[in-house]
């Protein structure tokens, strides 16, 4: 009985070519129960054989050579299935965050030009306090900063706030969305 995995051992290529045209249409029906598309089958079916080839003098007898086949076809099939749900879910991901980036930087752009209008338009004390305010200043050392009483700073800065609300309230609907 011929034993072609030893002819294939030592490099004799038209057994190969034998056993190539006996396993790529077995392989590539093998690989089309991983992978729903013909193409992408037969590149996995002939990469699988291929990769026999170069590995041949590991290989004593046909049962190991089958195993060999369909364990690297199926390892090939399942790799791509693992990188297309990889790209799949990137690309979903991708496409929502820039959405969702998109819109927030346009919404957030939005409220600062607002509020910076409004705050604007206050008189030089008040819109000097809520510069402050917003810079992370507290009561006592705006009083400081500005040389005048605590209480003013106090009643100053709640007379800037509803000043700020009465401006933006018609904005209100962009406050929803920070």
């Amino acid at each position: 009985m011929r034993d072609i995995v030893a002819e294939i051992r030592s490099g004799d290529k038209s057994s190969f070519k034998e056993l190539f045209e006996d396993y790529y249409p077995i392989l590539c029906v093998f690989a089309s129960k991983y992978v729903k598309d013909d193409e992408l089958c037969k590149d996995i079916a002939q990469e699988t054989l291929l990769s026999y080839w170069e590995k041949r003098k590991s290989f004593e007898d046909i049962y190991k050579v089958k195993g060999y086949l369909y364990m690297v076809a199926r390892n090939r099939c399942l790799n791509y299935l693992k990188r297309e749900q990889v790209n799949q879910a990137y690309l979903d991901s991708a496409s929502r965050e820039s959405e969702s980036y998109f819109e927030d930087n346009v919404i957030e752009q939005e409220m600062f030009m607002l509020v910076h209008k409004a705050i604007e338009v206050l008189p030089p004390q008040m819109r000097t306090i809520i510069h402050y305010a917003m810079d992370g200043l507290k009561n006592p050392q705006i009083a400081l900063e500005m040389g005048i009483a605590e209480g003013t700073v106090h009643s100053l800065k709640k007379t800037a706030y509803r000043k700020l609300r009465e401006q933006l309230q018609e904005h209100f609907y962009l406050l929803l969305f920070m």
